[in-house]
């Protein structure tokens, strides 16, 4: 049985994606610090594309969730989920492209890691680029918990 859209309780999710991610926030802030210092040490660069890997994961299951919310077809594609929610939702900032990185650098973290180009996370950490997806993350969450309303 289906259960209507409109008494879906996004709460728990919510405070649980929020908390995470929050938590993944600090530490990024934390290395992109030392890293300003000194290079990272090869567990810092592990723990700095863990973090970056939940993030963007985070904003896929929030994409997912706004479209299931508003039912819509969700793609097993990360990249496609993303796109559906800033065609449905109208999004422009962040701008797409920066989502669009955001999934490619976490598809070479996961796929690809023996070919990961450690220029691009390093600039991703010292200017602090992860506070977009954050600022995309927030976005979504927000319409979840408003009842699907942009």
């Amino acid at each position: 049985m289906n259960t209507p859209k409109s008494v879906i309780d996004y709460e728990p999710y919510v405070m649980a994606i929020t908390e995470q991610v929050e938590q993944h926030l600090c530490g990024l802030d934390e290395l992109s610090t030392i890293f300003k210092q000194r290079p990272l040490s090869f567990n810092e660069r592990s723990a700095t594309e863990r973090s970056l890997q939940v993030i963007v994961e985070a904003a896929i299951g929030c994409s997912k969730h706004l479209l299931k919310s508003k039912g819509k077809p969700v793609p097993s594609e990360a990249r496609a989920n993303i796109e559906r929610t800033y065609e449905l939702l109208g999004i422009t900032n962040p701008p797409i492209r920066v989502m669009r990185g955001a999934i490619g650098m976490r598809n070479a973290i996961i796929h690809d890691y023996l070919n990961l180009d450690w220029e691009v996370i390093e600039d991703v950490l010292k200017e602090q680029k992860y506070y977009q997806i954050h600022q995309y993350i927030q976005h979504i969450l927000h319409i979840l918990m408003s009842g699907g309303r942009s």
